[in-house]
């Protein structure tokens, strides 16, 4: 979860060009091990730090294992059952039509197949108000004690994708550079979709801009609704 397996990441520059001009495929965890296997590591385990999509992969497979439930079951148990959400779940049916559309730039994507097969990486169906009380639940400690938020505060710079610091499991994205390790706390989404607390301000943000790359317009929207407070 902190990206420092030195395993390849499988979401390379290839895959993103057949995803977004529209070749749908799946990428389910042997695929997804096959080809990393097929790459050099990217480093020593542990003495350095590069996000890999690969790892949320070997995470499913590892919660699976340990629980002997599919990771379906494990989500909806433990943290959509618990949280009372009625609107989010992970995508499996290729004929489910109920996610809003995105878009990589002005061309829509319907990316069904790829969807269904990336559940522990990122294959999970929200609304911004249900992804809200998820965040809310997460750093206020519904989940585990909150004093123990702070193990995941091991921030190690990235830059890719994007320039941001990243813990256990968690993003700090830098918005002033006088504050550069007090950014925003929380996740990105593929399709532009976002998650964050900004402790400093207290603010809570959840949404989506719907793009395969929206990150920059999220940050900018957040960036001006704080400024706008301080």
């Amino acid at each position: 979860m902190s990206n420092t397996s030195g395993i390849p990441d499988y979401f390379s520059s290839n895959v993103i060009r057949e995803l977004t001009a529209g070749k749908d495929q799946k990428w389910g965890f042997e695929r997804t091990i096959a080809s990393a296997k097929k790459k050099e590591p990217n480093f020593i385990p542990g003495k350095k730090a590069q996000y890999s999509d690969t790892n949320y992969q070997l995470l499913g497979k590892i919660i699976e294992t340990i629980t002997s439930k599919d990771i379906h079951t494990v989500f909806k148990e433990f943290i959509f059952d618990e949280l009372n959400l009625e609107d989010t779940y992970l995508f499996e049916d290729v004929n489910d039509y109920r996610p809003a559309s995105f878009y990589y730039k002005d061309k829509k994507l319907h990316l069904p197949q790829y969807m269904s097969s990336i559940g522990p990486e990122g294959g999970i169906v929200s609304t911004a108000k249900e992804s809200m009380i998820f965040l809310k639940a997460f750093i206020n400690g519904q989940f585990f004690p909150r004093e123990d938020f702070n193990e995941l505060k091991d921030w190690k710079l990235l830059f890719s994708p994007g320039v941001f610091f990243y813990g256990v499991g968690i993003a700090n994205q830098p918005l002033f550079f006088k504050e550069i390790k007090n950014g925003l706390i929380g996740h990105w989404g593929q399709t532009g979709a976002f998650s964050f607390y900004h402790p400093k301000s207290e603010l809570y943000f959840t949404g989506t801009t719907n793009q395969f790359h929206g990150q920059n317009v999220a940050a900018r929207m957040m960036l001006k609704i704080i400024k706008s407070i301080k």
